[in-house]
């Protein structure tokens, strides 16, 4: 595990139950987040392609890849326009970031997980 997992309070069952709702609400909210989520990349001019996915265990709300190699700059861009799309569907909570170490078999990746800051060890947004 990485120091914020370690770092990490295991889950009450009332935080489990908002995690599960707020997931809930992403699952059926996954085209039009997508809808949004295109429209605003090609508004901030990027143009690499992004997978959404919500997890089904663990602290985030949402998984994001991509298997072009963007810049740290883009990325970052990127990770904050689909927390803010993300946040919206979910009355505006605050949401923060992290990056996943992950790889695909003959292309580079990135990804990052978009979690709750009441969550989250590193609430930094």
């Amino acid at each position: 595990m990485d120091a914020i997992d370690d770092q990490q309070e295991p889950f009450t069952d009332d935080e489990y139950e908002t995690l599960e709702a707020q997931r809930s609400i992403i699952r059926q909210s996954l085209e039009e987040i997508a809808a949004d989520l295109g429209t605003a990349l090609l508004k901030a001019n990027l143009t690499f392609p992004i997978g959404l996915t919500t997890p089904s265990s663990g602290y985030a709300l949402v998984t994001i890849v991509t298997q072009n190699d963007p810049s740290d700059e883009e990325w970052a861009q990127a990770s904050e326009i689909v927390r803010h799309i993300v946040s919206t569907k979910l009355n505006g909570i605050a949401l923060c970031s992290r990056s996943l170490p992950c790889t695909m078999v003959n292309a580079p990746i990135s990804a990052a997980e978009i979690l709750p800051n009441t969550l989250a060890f590193d609430t930094r947004s």
